[in-house]
């Protein structure tokens, strides 16, 4: 199975694991490239309808996360060889939650590995259809990790994600996690914003 870190721009093998891109998109000209076409408040709360009910165990993960990816940033790391202070804890945000439970079960009941959705969506169009508005974002993806401590140590020795997990001025967290039947099995994704 395959890494890839856009930061390096290179493909290595990681312990038999996936590790997506890791995208980050800022308060700038290309925020405004995603824009999606006003729909009304209903429409988008009615988006979430099919993660709301969730799997224990799945959402005991997600808890895990968010409470490693914490402890990493308020011990400060490493990432990429570029060291990064101590960093305020992120914030669960249930939209943030939505936009990553969804791109996870994406990718679980279609087999596929992308930031891109079975339906095109960019990480930015799932994080505002979730009704959630940003200055900044960014998503980690990961496949084939079977713990929570696991796929967070995967993403922190990938450049791309470290920074995202490190990056300061994201202040909310949305964590999801599913488990498949086939190719990679265990999905996971982590949405990152800041309002």
């Amino acid at each position: 199975m395959e890494a890839e870190d856009d930061y390096a721009d290179e493909v290595a093998e990681e312990m038999g694991e996936a590790l997506g891109e890791a995208l980050e998109i800022g308060d700038d000209e290309d925020t405004k490239a995603f824009a999606l076409e006003e729909e009304s408040e209903a429409d988008l709360v009615a988006w979430c309808d099919d993660i709301v009910s969730w799997n224990q165990t799945w959402s005991d993960y997600e808890a895990q996360v968010l409470t490693l990816v914490n402890q990493k940033r308020a011990a400060g790391a490493t990432c990429g060889g570029v060291a990064y202070a101590p960093a305020p804890a992120l914030v669960l945000d249930e939209r943030l939650r939505c936009a990553a439970r969804k791109h996870s079960k994406d990718m679980g009941v279609n087999n596929f590995f992308s930031h891109t959705g079975s339906n095109g969506s960019t990480p930015w169009q799932r994080i505002k259809n979730a009704a959630y508005t940003y200055k900044s974002a960014a998503e980690n993806i990961a496949a084939g990790y079977s713990t929570p401590t696991a796929v967070v140590n995967g993403w922190m020795t990938s450049t791309g994600h470290c920074k995202n997990i490190m990056n300061a001025s994201l202040k909310q967290i949305g964590v999801g996690y599913y488990q498949g039947t086939t190719g990679y099995k265990n999905y996971w994704t982590q949405d990152f914003g800041t309002p």
